[in-house]
């Protein structure tokens, strides 16, 4: 009878133990001084070799072992220094000694490795076996022994699986949140990548029109030299529409590169947003995050500067050439004597010219006087057209101030009180309406990056660019 309570009392000290790894899972009861016996093992996934080592070497003596003989994940578990025996089971000292030896091959894959997928070999591999082994021999035990002792060991087992399970559980958790965040932001960057595509080949297209450009200019600048006065008014007017044509061709193009601009960098804001809360995650597995629109931001912005540029330098040659043609009609009107047939065609030619140049100057002193259009929802100006309008506008100014300007003088009288409002409101009043609708939907809560973008235009007193970002933002605002 005395023996059988003495046994009673062993295996209820072996559950205590058992219990006691619950309570000490932050920290081992074995002294880290004086080693608990036993051995540290590990196999690598692509191995068949188990490599073990005195538990006095530590785990990771074990771990670089497996990792010499194949790839990850590697698998870890400590070894008890006996078999399995009643002996084993039952003594609090033995199993404390295990119990912490587990401890530490997890904790190392756990807190040095740092590798989820090994820490789950660890948790479902050669470790469990030995748990369940142990586990089913104290319930041979137990059966012969009528007490409680065999639930503790049960409960302390499961929890202690489930503590060890817990992290990597909410690391799988975390990735998954991160890899929603990765293909949310590539779903929402699919129609703005084939709309990269398009305007690069569109930009391609416009950058090849450049020599045929130049050479159409050294033609009309030959042309002029060689008409009579006669010829000269038509060689003029072709070089205006050309200059206007150098002008024009390229806004399409330069609107639609502002636009993709300003929502690439509202993409960037939207992604910068949603990844800042997981960086911690993905610093802890080594991961970068990827540079989703610098690269197509720089690509675009060296477009826009391209024909920015490029519609400056046709400009510049094409007032060159007005100049030019100014000039050579003097003389020849000088070396030109006063026959009176000449004079009636030159009348007749006149006086057409002049028919369609008042038409278009009307039509233009019409527009200027007109407000400019609004958006449906919001009712704000848009202003990217009305810019265009009152620059062409203002272009007129030299063609109507000219000493020879007898023929425009029609149109003219039309536009000379237009001119001085024009630049006005090019200078100062279109700015000041584009800021005010910028303020306007920055308290209707749009996207603050579009709005950056088109006050750092406004800033830097790219007036049109500000106008066509602008624009796309009240667009943008309205869902149109």
């Amino acid at each position: 009878m005395r023996r059988r309570t003495r046994r009673h009392a062993a295996l209820l000290a072996a559950a205590a133990a058992a219990l006691a790894l619950v309570a000490t899972a932050t920290g081992c009861s074995w002294p880290r001084e004086d080693h608990a016996p036993g051995m540290f093992c590990a196999q690598a996934n692509t191995s068949v070799v188990e490599r073990c080592v005195d538990a006095s070497e530590g785990p990771g003596s074990a771990w670089s072992k497996a990792e010499e003989d194949g790839e990850l994940p590697i698998s870890m578990w400590a070894r008890p220094p006996f078999s399995v025996s009643d002996a084993f089971v039952a003594s609090e000292a033995d199993l404390s000694a295990w119990f912490d030896n587990l401890d530490r091959a997890v904790a190392y894959v756990r807190d040095e490795e740092k590798h989820a997928e090994s820490l789950r070999a660890t948790l479902h591999g050669e470790l469990l076996g030995l748990l369940l082994t142990y586990r089913r021999r104290q319930e041979e035990i137990l059966q012969e022994e009528p007490v409680r002792a065999a639930d503790n060991f049960t409960r302390a087992m499961t929890d202690k699986a489930s503590a060890e399970e817990e992290p990597l559980a909410a690391d799988k958790q975390a990735m998954a949140v991160v890899q929603a965040v990765f293909d949310e932001a590539r779903s929402d960057a699919a129609p703005l990548v084939s709309r990269y595509a398009a305007v690069a080949a569109r930009f391609a297209d416009y950058r090849a029109t450049e020599a045929a450009e130049t050479a159409a200019y050294a033609a009309l600048s030959a042309d002029a030299s060689r008409s009579g006065i006669d010829g000269l008014d038509g060689v003029e007017e072709t070089v205006l529409a050309a200059a206007r044509e150098a002008s024009r061709a390229p806004g399409e193009l330069e609107a639609e590169i502002m636009t993709l601009s300003a929502e690439i960098q509202a993409l960037a804001v939207s992604f910068e947003e949603a990844i800042a809360p997981h960086r911690e995650v993905l610093a802890t597995h080594g991961a970068v995050v990827p540079e989703l629109t610098s690269g197509a931001l720089r690509s675009l912005g060296a477009m826009l500067g391209y024909a920015q540029r490029r519609v400056a330098r046709s400009d510049v040659t094409a007032t060159a050439l007005l100049g030019g043609i100014a000039l050579r009609r003097q003389a020849l009107r000088v070396l030109q004597g006063d026959e009176g047939a000449r004079e009636a065609m030159a009348r007749s030619r006149s006086e057409r010219a002049s028919e369609r140049f008042r038409e278009g100057a009307r039509a233009r002193a019409v527009a200027l006087s007109s407000a400019p259009p609004v958006s449906e929802r919001l009712g704000l100006p848009l202003l990217a057209e009305r810019y265009g309008e009152l620059l062409a506008l203002v272009q007129m100014r030299p063609l109507c101030e000219a000493a020879e300007a007898s023929w425009r003088e029609a149109g003219c009288a039309a536009l000379r009180g237009k001119l001085d409002a024009a630049e006005a409101e090019l200078r100062t009043g279109l700015p000041k309406m584009i800021a005010a609708g910028l303020a306007a939907l920055r308290e209707k809560g749009m996207a603050v990056a579009a709005l950056d973008a088109a006050q750092a235009r406004l800033d830097a007193g790219d007036v049109k660019g500000a106008a066509v970002a602008y624009d796309a933002a009240v667009r943008g605002a309205e869902g149109t």
